[in-house]
């Protein structure tokens, strides 16, 4: 596996180290100079008493059809502790990989097309602020061979299954209930039409993971538990087969069109609705999510039933300019929304925006998480709330004093 802890360790404080010069060479030593020293500290300082989140090693799985087409991506976390078993997210091929960001609007097919595997990972990561340790892009052969494991897999398809032969358009699949063995399953992976959008074929490929999902069931391979966090992960096909060997979730990740002024010339691309992405992953992947922004690092802990309002605030702490890298969804019951932060030159700009939460109070964490600026645990007088109008402002830029 290409990102150890060890490995990611030296690479975050390299990284910090270069933004931290160039903090100070512009002179902008404000609230991002002190969250690029603070950065820095917790990077190089081992020694600091703090807890780190799990390690849960990530894959990615892009097949192809015969014309070397993106079809398909597929993003494999292992569960935290043993790394056995975990979760599959079905990622929109269709994402816009500039998140809006450049004039032009390309989607991560396109991304593949020009770039090919490499350029591709570099896209999925960017999309999603999450780190891939392996991955594969696969032809059909090459799908049929990674999924062999766990075929028959009984998937019920919402629609057709279109793909094209020497005569045109053709069904390959009913819509219905169908068992599929490996090759019907790598079949419809890499299945597409002409005239058709990845929207179309979006609702087939989440059914297919969760037949997956299913047809795992309490594990259908064999490895032995992760000794300290740490297991011998090769190859994408070395985390499949502990994917495999235990219970697995899975679920798709919602994509919207752009408006027309946005895609003038009608490419098949849309937006990845950002929030729900992040909320997915950093619940999953805490350990290896990225920040994009020089914001605060945000964890989010909630009791279990309030999963909608967990993704506003994950939504609004986003448009304020903070990075969220980790969601706990198993927190404790209190009214008032609280704020951890180990960091008092941080407070300031955290409670910044508090009024969006309900009563809130900040406190100083017994043990901070590394890598983690704020722990934010919310409290029922937002959890029970209804307001859903996201902020128009970005986070305070008041300098420290």
């Amino acid at each position: 596996m290409s990102a150890l802890a060890s490995v990611r360790r030296k690479r975050t404080a390299v990284m910090l180290t270069v933004n931290l010069l160039a903090v100070v060479a512009l002179g902008g030593f404000g609230l991002a100079g002190v969250r690029a020293l603070k950065r820095y500290e917790g990077a190089t300082k081992v020694s600091v008493e703090s807890k780190t989140l799990p390690i849960t090693p990530v894959g990615m799985l892009a097949t192809v059809d015969s014309d070397d087409v993106l079809t398909s991506i597929a993003i494999f976390v292992l569960k935290a502790g043993d790394q056995l078993g975990g979760s599959i997210v079905s990622v929109p091929v269709s994402s816009d990989s500039t998140a809006g960001g450049g004039e032009d609007r390309v989607p991560l097919t396109q991304v593949y097309a020009e770039g090919g595997a490499e350029a591709l990972v570099l896209g999925v990561e960017s999309v999603l602020s999450i780190t891939i340790d392996v991955s594969s892009v696969a032809s059909a052969a090459d799908a049929e061979g990674l999924l062999n494991p766990v075929s028959p897999v009984a998937a019920q398809l919402p629609t057709d299954v279109l793909g094209t032969s020497s005569v045109g358009t053709v069904t390959l699949f009913d819509a219905g209930e169908h068992d599929l063995s490996a090759a019907e399953t790598a079949e419809l992976l890499t299945a597409t039409a002409d005239g058709q959008r990845d929207a179309d074929r979006r609702g087939n490929i989440e059914a297919l993971w969760s037949g997956v999902a299913a047809a795992v069931g309490a594990g259908r391979t064999t490895a032995d538990a992760a000794v300290d966090g740490v297991a011998s992960i090769a190859s994408l096909g070395d985390l499949m087969n502990r994917l495999f060997a235990a219970p697995v979730e899975a679920r798709g990740l919602p994509a919207a069109p752009l408006p027309a002024a946005d895609n003038p010339g009608d490419k098949d691309v849309e937006e990845l609705i950002r929030y729900e992405a992040i909320f997915v992953l950093a619940s999953v992947a805490p350990a290896s999510m990225s920040a994009p922004t020089t914001g605060l690092m945000f964890r989010i802990e909630a009791p279990p039933g309030y999963e909608e309002r967990v993704k506003f605030a994950v939504a609004a702490i986003l448009v304020l300019g903070a990075n969220v890298i980790s969601v706990y969804l198993g927190g404790e019951v209190h009214e008032a929304t609280r704020y951890y932060i180990d960091d008092p030159r941080l407070v300031e700009e955290a409670e910044s925006n508090n009024a969006l939460f309900g009563d809130t109070e900040t406190l100083t964490p017994e043990l901070p998480i590394e890598g983690i600026d704020v722990i934010l645990q919310l409290g029922t007088d937002f959890l029970t709330g209804e307001g859903d109008e996201l902020p128009t402002t970005t986070t305070s830029t008041t300098e420290p004093t």
